[in-house]
């Protein structure tokens, strides 16, 4: 009987610690490191204007502002959880601004060295073809 009991006691025991640990976490609000990190994350998408990003990915960083409004809703109702997904995706949202604008800028430059290249062989053309340099 003794064994039956504990075979029905230790999982008793682990599913009322869980919850417990589960309430605990949400009663607890937003922890220090999460709010640390929200801080900088709100630091880098606020500096996302003043950026290359904004002229060649300006839809990452609206992504990147609407992520960072929904960690401040996380924080106002006290969501560790909430607000942590949020700020991460957030992070991520801004390293997709940096990635997007240095690919588009560099699509821009490789597009007028190409036109550049296309001006100088048709001249070089020319000039084997015996019309001389214009």
């Amino acid at each position: 009987m003794r064994k039956r009991a504990s075979v029905l006691l230790v999982p008793l025991f682990l599913l009322v610690c869980s919850q417990a640990a589960v309430a605990a976490e949400e009663a607890g609000g937003v922890q220090p490191a999460t709010m640390e990190k929200y801080q900088k994350a709100r630091e880098r998408v606020e500096a996302l204007p003043g950026t290359p990003a904004a002229k060649y990915a300006p839809e990452a960083i609206e992504a990147a502002s609407k992520s960072i409004a929904a960690a401040q809703e996380g924080l106002k109702a006290g969501s560790d959880k909430a607000t942590r997904e949020s700020v991460e995706m957030a992070i991520l949202q801004v390293t997709l601004a940096g990635a997007l604008a240095e690919e588009r800028a560099a699509a821009g430059k490789s597009a007028g060295a190409k036109a550049e290249l296309d001006r100088l062989e048709q001249r070089l053309a020319a000039i084997l073809a015996g019309k001389g340099d214009k």
